[in-house]
């Protein structure tokens, strides 16, 4: 695994097929782009490890399993990025809290947000994946 990474990621609600994405609000209250959850790599974490205490801390909520999307070399920071995600059982609201709302969006929803180009991508093969998924959970055929 690389020195330095960077783990980002969304909490998935199967039934509702939306994901949880986050929102600082910024200086002069204006809207600001929405995010995946996402830190820094922190001594002795690994990405999943590194997922699940975000949203610990951001959400007050415990995540079981954290599942893989893909990952990249950032060309920019030379880090490398880890996208995950978590499944939700149950589609919770979250309040705002320290500067960040929070909010459900259908994968459809979220190519309308304001969010980053890089943001957009990783979403939708997380999309890409959280279906190859569940094609093989029903006995489809996947190229994985």
């Amino acid at each position: 695994m690389h020195n330095n990474f960077y783990a980002s990621g969304f909490l998935y609600h199967p039934p509702s097929q939306q994901i949880l994405l986050q929102q600082k609000v910024s200086i002069d209250n204006m809207s600001s782009e929405w995010l995946l959850f996402g830190g820094v790599y922190q001594e002795k974490e690994d990405p999943e490890e590194l997922f699940r205490n975000l949203v610990l801390d951001l959400l007050d909520m415990e995540i079981r399993e954290v599942l893989p999307v893909y990952s990249y070399l950032n060309e920019n920071s030379d880090e490398f990025q880890y996208i995950v995600y978590s499944q939700l059982g149950e589609l919770r609201n979250f309040s705002s809290k320290n500067g960040q709302t929070f909010g459900w969006f259908t994968f459809k929803e979220v190519l309308k947000l304001k969010v980053t180009e890089q943001t957009k991508h990783d979403i939708v093969v997380g999309q890409r994946v959280i279906e190859a998924a569940m094609r093989k959970s029903l006995g489809e055929h996947t190229f994985q």
